[in-house]
């Protein structure tokens, strides 16, 4: 789960921090302008309002016949879900593991995951902005 931003034409990983008026980017890559922050890892700070869409992108698939955000995948081909149907009896018979009120999480083989798909929703920029003292672009 992360967001993204359109600045200048180009996507990057983003991490907005309201009320901050600042969006952080960041690249895999060096790009003109970004500071090395860490092995392979460039960021730059640029106003909000020189920012042109913002998305908060999550993975979200299947699991057992059942809905699920998937919070990462590691090695050895397994990932971590968390099933989101919101039916603790459902999360139970999955072999979920309660983390939080609601909140249920499992270790499932990644070969397992069927409809694995990006869900990405649209940030008003005028929204952030009022709550952040800046103005969009």
């Amino acid at each position: 789960m992360n967001y993204r931003a359109v600045w200048q034409g180009q996507t990057y990983e983003a991490f907005p921090a309201p009320p901050s008026p600042e969006i952080r980017l960041y690249s895999d890559a060096a790009v003109d302008g970004f500071e090395l922050v860490g092995e392979g890892r460039w960021r730059r700070v640029v106003p909000l309002s020189s920012v042109s869409r913002l998305t908060y992108v999550r993975v979200v698939g299947v699991w057992r016949g059942e809905p699920v955000l998937v919070r990462s995948f590691a090695d050895g081909g397994f990932a971590l879900v968390e099933y989101t149907g919101g039916n603790a009896v459902v999360a139970e018979r999955l072999g979920c593991e309660r983390v939080l009120r609601g909140v249920y999480r499992a270790r499932a083989r990644a070969l397992e995951l069927v409809d694995v798909r990006e869900d990405e929703v649209v940030i008003d920029l005028e929204e952030l902005a009022r709550n952040s003292g800046s103005r969009p672009a």
